[in-house]
């Protein structure tokens, strides 16, 4: 009988910390993503230039706008909405200027003495369904857009960014 109890006990704890490690949203705050704000620029693998310029979080907001030039024309531009709601963190994209029709909650929050990572996630959205933000080093900010491609298989595009000032 003991044995059973305690079997249970066990099992029915180990759920528990399961279902609280799924459904708990991370604790970070707008204030934690500061580490974006600045000046950064890099480059394709087809030779486009990638700057994007993104606020401080002041005022309840981070905002971004960014743009892509190739072959010395401007060839697409995003502008970006950081914020909080309902106690969570929340990205906006603008791809183009037009609003999408989805918020992308944070999902992942990592901070250490070396960097941070962010990771907003919306599994309703076609592409891309996640969007990384990591900062490995001061100078650095790489952008990952990641989900299902036209065909299903899994797709990433990646952006490194080096810090302009």
């Amino acid at each position: 009988m003991w044995r059973r109890l305690v079997c249970f006990l066990v099992l029915s704890f180990g759920f528990t910390l399961a279902h609280a490690e799924a459904t708990d949203a991370p604790a970070a705050r707008l204030a934690d993503l500061a580490w974006l704000a600045g000046h950064w620029r890099g480059t394709l693998a087809n030779g486009a230039t990638i700057e994007a310029h993104y606020t401080g979080p002041d005022g309840g907001a981070i905002v971004s706008a960014s743009k892509e030039v190739r072959n010395g024309r401007a060839v697409a531009f995003e502008l970006e909405l950081f914020f909080e709601k309902d106690g969570r963190v929340i990205y906006r994209p603008f791809p183009n200027g037009r609003r999408s029709e989805h918020d992308f909650p944070l999902v992942r929050f990592e901070a250490t003495a070396d960097g941070a990572r962010a990771v907003f996630e919306n599994t309703a959205h076609d592409f891309p369904q996640t969007f990384e933000f990591a900062y490995p080093a001061p100078d650095r900010l790489t952008i990952t857009l990641s989900g299902p491609g036209k065909d299903g298989s899994g797709r990433s595009i990646q952006f490194d960014l080096r810090r302009v000032r």
